[in-house]
């Protein structure tokens, strides 16, 4: 159950994430900036709600949050698909991501506390569902889109929300545990989170990139129509799922970190900046290795938390994490967006790219032995 429902989570914002940059520009006309401050927006709030929201999730059944988050999804999405101008957009926006919030940090804190063997194997199963829900998601709204509007898409993918309501009476009970914010405090600031969250943060200004320029880079540079860019994207998030799969069946454990780590940024950091050469199958082939590196560190991600945070305050933790990766897409978004619609869309995507690739002397600082 709680596979399917991150399935779903993720087919919402793979749609809208990736999708909606086209419907911005192309019918909204809003300009490459104002792309750029909607999605600082998203992640603002997620700065703002992420430690409350994963405290509460440590001291409450997580799948309360989850059914609020349900709801403000669905209701904030009709309200998007209702909006033509930028504050009225970016209100119902600010509310679809601290919505989006809930719902991810529920997830995380019943699957950190599911308490089941096999953590590797279980974090890949859940990521594998994740990233085949953002294929899904964005397969079927970027055909939609094309067989007829972004607007009555996000409609549609409301009422899907809603309709997830009801079942979640099946989702894990979680054991709520009252624990005091300083524990949490000394947990989080040892050398070797402080390492993590500074690679993390890094590596994920790329995800800023991608919100703010790859759609349009698609549609403008490989001459991609909606459904085009949903079949590009569906196959970098099998990719994704496939990898996610296979570390957790095979792979966990066979490599050393800093091996780990200098393969997954490899990939990831070359297949950002290859990608951008105008050829469909090149690009495409370097798109999914790119998907390949992200794959690898998506699983680094969820098995370095469970190593390094107690159970018990593993929501609060998590959170802090999120709060690291929305820190990174919020400075990506900022810096990209402009940068994309002043110099093409192509930049951002190498430029962050060159980044990841600088991230492997800081990987070898960190974890030489």
């Amino acid at each position: 159950m709680l596979s399917f429902y991150v399935s779903a989570y993720s087919a919402v914002i793979s749609c809208v994430y990736f999708l909606l940059p086209l419907y911005l520009k192309g019918t909204l006309n809003f300009t490459g900036g104002q792309i750029g401050l909607l999605y600082a927006i998203l992640s603002l709030n997620a700065i703002l709600a992420s430690f409350p929201v994963g405290v509460m999730g440590d001291r409450l059944p997580a799948r309360h949050l989850t059914r609020l988050g349900l709801a403000g999804a669905a209701l904030t999405l009709w309200l998007m698909a209702s909006a033509s101008r930028f504050w009225a957009f970016q209100l119902a926006f600010w509310g679809f991501g601290f919505s989006l919030q809930l719902i991810r940090q529920s997830l995380d804190i019943m699957l950190f506390k599911g308490g089941e063997p096999e953590t590797a194997r279980r974090f890949g199963h859940f990521n594998a569902w994740r990233m085949g829900g953002m294929m899904g998601g964005v397969l079927v709204g970027g055909m939609l889109y094309y067989l007829v509007d972004f607007p009555l898409t996000m409609r549609i993918f409301g009422l899907g929300l809603f309709a997830l309501l009801l079942p979640t009476a099946w989702l894990p009970l979680t054991r709520g545990v009252k624990t005091g914010l300083g524990e949490y405090g000394r947990d989080f600031f040892t050398r070797p989170v402080l390492f993590f969250v500074t690679w993390l943060f890094l590596f994920t200004l790329h995800w800023g990139a991608e919100a703010t320029s790859l759609s349009l880079f698609l549609k403008h540079n490989l001459q991609l129509d909606p459904l085009g860019v949903g079949f590009y994207m569906a196959g970098e998030f099998g990719v994704v799922s496939l990898t996610a799969f296979l570390y957790g069946r095979f792979w966990a454990g066979r490599l050393k970190p800093l091996g780990f780590l200098a393969l997954a940024l490899t990939a990831s950091g070359l297949g950002h900046i290859l990608m951008t050469y105008p050829s469909l199958s090149w690009s495409f082939i370097w798109r999914a290795i790119h998907g390949f590196g992200d794959g690898l560190i998506l699983m680094e991600t969820y098995t370095t938390i469970a190593r390094l945070f107690h159970a018990d305050r593993i929501g609060g933790h998590s959170s802090l994490i999120s709060l690291t990766t929305t820190l990174g897409v919020l400075a990506g978004s900022l810096t990209f967006g402009p940068l994309g619609a002043a110099y093409g869309y192509h930049l951002p995507l190498i430029v962050s790219g060159v980044i990841s690739l600088a991230l492997l002397p800081l990987a070898y600082a960190g974890l030489k032995e």
